[in-house]
């Protein structure tokens, strides 16, 4: 029998890179040895044939919605699918606290470390917005109604940058170090540090009630833990 295995991104920008990899795919011992893989970058798209060796498609999506991606796996004449969906959003969508261009401020050569088929750290981004918005969740920050935050609520991202980028710095450094007396385990306790430094003196204006402004004494100081109207 033949296994497809296919592994994607959950979410990924309008415009960055990502790949599609049927690498894991596999056959029973009685099979054949699998001589075809192919991807299809959504239902309306053409199949790719790709290395049967590296067995992934790097792949850009022009517009957002949700693509259908299929991997095809061959083995002497007989095939088998699977496929699995990707949501492809826009930037304003996605609307994160930090850039690329943001982390070259502090590591000019910080690019060189992106993950196999990526060209960018909107992923870890991304991963460095969910923690924030769960760290005000845990300190038990709440809206006027009650419901925690959302990134919606913080309308001006310039409140959030650097705390935003010092914990992405942390995030890639700690997922390259492989030992803790190495180069890149140094660096991300120092940008740990710095996280923690910036998280506890951020002040920010929120929406506390949904309206999608900031009115006149919304907001939370992390440093004294106020939140809500002045």
């Amino acid at each position: 029998m033949i296994f497809p295995s296919l592994d994607l991104e959950p979410v990924i920008q309008v415009g960055d890179r990502t790949r599609l990899s049927a690498l894991k795919s596999f056959v029973t011992n009685d099979e054949a040895a699998i001589d075809l893989v192919m991807i299809q970058p959504g239902a309306s798209a053409s199949f790719i044939t790709v290395d049967v060796t590296d067995r992934y498609l790097d792949y850009s999506f022009s517009a957002s919605g949700t693509y259908v991606i299929t991997a095809r796996v061959g083995a002497s004449g007989a095939s088998a699918d699977l496929s699995s969906s990707i949501s492809v959003i826009t930037a304003a969508s996605d609307a994160l606290f930090s850039t690329d261009a943001d982390l070259k401020l502090h590591e000019p050569d910080i690019l060189q470390w992106t993950s196999p088929g990526r060209n960018s750290f909107l992923n870890i981004h991304r991963r460095a917005q969910k923690l924030i918005i769960e760290e005000l969740r845990r300190e038990g920050y709440t809206d006027t109604s009650g419901d925690p935050y959302t990134k919606a609520a913080i309308v001006d991202v310039e409140e959030v940058k650097q705390w935003s980028t010092m914990w992405t710095l942390q995030l890639i450094f700690e997922g390259l170090s492989n030992a803790t007396d190495d180069v890149f385990h140094e660096k991300a306790v120092r940008y740990s540090a710095l996280r923690q430094t910036w998280g506890k003196t951020a002040l920010l204006r929120l929406d506390t009630d949904g309206s999608g402004t900031i009115d006149d004494g919304e907001g939370i100081d992390t440093a004294s833990a106020f939140v809500g109207r002045r």
